[in-house]
């Protein structure tokens, strides 16, 4: 049995819903499972969990030999993450695999970043077998994050570059590491195939859409403002910039072969991204 936390999100979904199709009992951790369960095959378990509900973390754990950590973006994520390693270190589970963040392993100059340093600490302390997964940033928050409005992706990044993943590639890595052996005590810094600017981000979606998408580089000011003015907290909003300001300073434009190293399949390239969602960039 695999408990999968996260598991109505972007990365949590998928990866539940690849080790069902290989014949893994999964269970997916969920608020609210009347709701949740539209997005889910009847032969994935259902547990209603809450990272700030201890108590509900006993059932959800029971029986589980390996766990999909994906701590959850809240102002106390290393807390919350903490505890619920504690849980499943007391509940008996013999290994985590944790989505963490490029970057975490050197002193990570950003606020999210620091966080997952700490909890990815304290799982080493644990004692449990673990695997971390270190993703740069993610193709699929050009839809999810800062899609193209009117035809123009506003960002902060100036010239900077970044080796964006597909969280797909994502999934299926850390369905791999949960299902085979050979990955303790493992960390994979996942990448796609090429470091891209978000001007050849355009480039490519502009050719898929069949219409013009352009870039403009934004001040910090001009996105911190425009972020509290789309309702994002003030504790997230200054986080955010301080990941803007290190892509725009080039800081993870390496890339990796961790992919295919684990799944035996080449990173997805950002113009195959953009294809398999092309219908979402002509609307946008």
């Amino acid at each position: 049995m695999v408990l999968v936390t996260g598991a109505t999100g972007t990365i949590g979904r998928d990866v539940a819903k690849l080790l069902s199709k290989n014949g893994v009992p999964v269970r997916a951790s969920v608020r609210d499972q009347a709701k949740a369960r539209k997005q889910f095959d009847s032969d994935i378990t259902l547990a209603t969990f809450d990272f700030e509900d201890v108590a509900s973390f006993p059932d959800s754990l029971k029986g589980v030999e390996r766990v999909f950590l994906l701590p959850p973006l809240m102002p106390n994520q290393v807390e919350v993450a903490n505890a619920f390693v504690d849980a499943a270190k007391r509940a008996g589970v013999p290994h985590i695999v944790k989505l963490s963040v490029i970057g975490a392993d050197t002193d990570p100059p950003y606020t999210f970043g620091k966080w997952h340093a700490a909890s990815d600490q304290h799982v080493r302390e644990s004692g449990l077998a673990f695997t971390f997964l270190r993703p740069n940033s993610f193709m699929q928050n050009f839809m999810n994050y800062f899609p193209p409005r009117d035809g123009t992706i506003y960002l902060p990044w100036g010239n900077g570059k970044a080796s964006f993943i597909d969280t797909r590639d994502i999934a299926a890595v850390a369905a791999e590491a949960l299902t085979s052996d050979g990955h303790e005590g493992k960390t994979y810094t996942l990448t796609g195939p090429a470091a891209l600017g978000i001007a050849e981000v355009a480039s490519i979606l502009s050719e898929v859409a069949g219409r013009e998408i352009n870039y403009v580089d934004v001040p910090e000011s001009a996105a911190r403002e425009g972020m509290l003015q789309a309702g994002l907290p003030q504790w997230q909003v200054e986080p955010l910039l301080e990941l803007h300001a290190t892509n725009k300073q080039n800081r993870w434009t390496a890339v990796t072969s961790d992919v295919e190293k684990v799944t035996g399949k080449p990173a997805t390239t950002f113009a195959q991204f953009a294809r398999d969602h092309a219908d979402r960039f002509r609307a946008s």
